[in-house]
């Protein structure tokens, strides 16, 4: 009764430069946001350097995301042990009209960034 053993916390969170693979080459993001009291999620094209995240969607999809709080999720792996991603949450930022494929630009400014993967999971 009087040895407690000490309590551990095991984290599957790493640093965003832990993924730098991922976020040179990202093979799935979505971004997601609120539009008329519900939350909306499209598929988006990514592209990361250094702190700076950008996304694009399909014109037309939405209305206008600028200015608009959205979180970009950019996620890889199949599998438990190869489950990895990067969230990042803040403001959208439009950056051009639209792009030859028929996609609007936006960086966001970032407010929160998570990063996790479960390949990595480990006490603390």
């Amino acid at each position: 009764m009087g040895s407690e053993l000490p309590t551990r916390r095991v984290t599957r969170d790493v640093t965003p430069e832990a993924l730098d693979d991922l976020r040179a080459r990202p093979s799935r993001a979505a971004v997601t946001f609120v539009d008329r009291d519900a939350i909306e999620i499209l598929p988006a094209k990514a592209r990361c350097s250094g702190e700076t995240y950008q996304f694009a969607v399909r014109t037309g999809a939405i209305a206008d995301l600028a200015q608009r709080e959205v979180v970009l999720v950019i996620d890889d792996g199949p599998y438990w042990f190869q489950l990895r991603g990067i969230s990042v949450r803040g403001l959208a930022l439009p950056l051009a009209n639209q792009d030859a494929d028929g996609l609007s630009w936006y960086a966001i400014e970032p407010r929160r960034t998570l990063a996790w993967n479960y390949g990595a999971l480990r006490e603390e």
